[in-house]
């Protein structure tokens, strides 16, 4: 089992990781667990892979009526996801469970070790400070690997540095391609604007600033604005300036 996701940043090293261990060993079965608020929701059908998604979201830091609205939701969200993974563990029962962070990956960790027979967890960590997920279960894990040595000073557990995990097909790019996928032309130097898997509201400001420059500045821009301000700045959508929500 592969728990994690939220953002592209845990899930797309959970689907890495899925891969790699159905090209060694084919007849491995492999069931990803997600959340049904996070972009697994809908990446795993297009990946058409096993999954279960638990109808739970993270603990919203700010103070806006909408976060407060969601926090209040929370514990019975956590109560249903409790009950489906329970349900899950009865149907598949797996070998190991593998964690790459997030809040999807918190409650599928959680149930595994408080077993009576716990089940072994590796954690994977993608950046050179943990995140929270990471450090709540590092010292009941089997194996950590991380990406960043500098990320071992803050994990209690058995930590290997292999790197981030990455799918095998993001090599397989082909760039006259991926300019008619995006109508860009193809003789023109061409910035591609990422802040993640969610967008940054930062780089999306700063590009809404220096929009009007691009026209005569002999590039052309693949702007990823995140779904959250997509509607805000689709606006922005020219022959220079090609603005999208998400790029898979």
């Amino acid at each position: 089992m592969i728990a994690g996701g939220g953002t592209g940043g845990h899930l797309f090293p959970a689907l890495a990781i899925g891969e790699e261990i159905h090209r060694r060993e084919p007849n491995a079965r492999i069931h990803y667990v997600g959340s049904s608020f996070g972009l697994e929701a809908r990446v795993f059908p297009v990946k058409d892979v096993w999954h279960t998604l638990l109808p739970i979201r993270g603990f919203q830091r700010d103070l806006s009526l909408q976060s407060w609205g969601r926090n209040i939701l929370l514990p019975p969200r956590i109560i249903r996801s409790i009950l489906k993974m329970r349900t899950l563990l009865k149907e598949f029962l797996p070998n190991v469970i593998v964690g790459t962070g997030g809040y999807a990956a918190a409650l599928p960790l959680f149930m595994a070790t408080k077993r009576e027979e716990p089940l072994p967890i590796v954690l994977q960590e993608q950046n050179s400070f943990p995140g929270v997920t990471t450090r709540w279960f590092s010292e009941k894990a089997q194996a950590t690997c991380v990406a960043f040595n500098e990320a071992s000073d803050h994990l209690k557990s058995n930590t290997i540095f292999t790197g981030n995990p990455v799918r095998r097909d993001i090599d397989n790019g082909d760039q006259i391609q991926g300019a008619k996928e995006f109508n860009l032309a193809q003789d023109i130097n061409t910035i591609f604007l990422f802040g993640g898997s969610q967008g940054s509201a930062f780089l999306n400001k700063m590009m809404n600033k220096i929009s009007d420059n691009v026209s005569n500045a002999g590039i052309q821009v693949l702007w990823q604005t995140g779904d959250a301000e997509y509607s805000k700045y689709k606006g922005k959508d020219s022959d220079q300036i090609r603005v999208v929500p998400f790029i898979q």
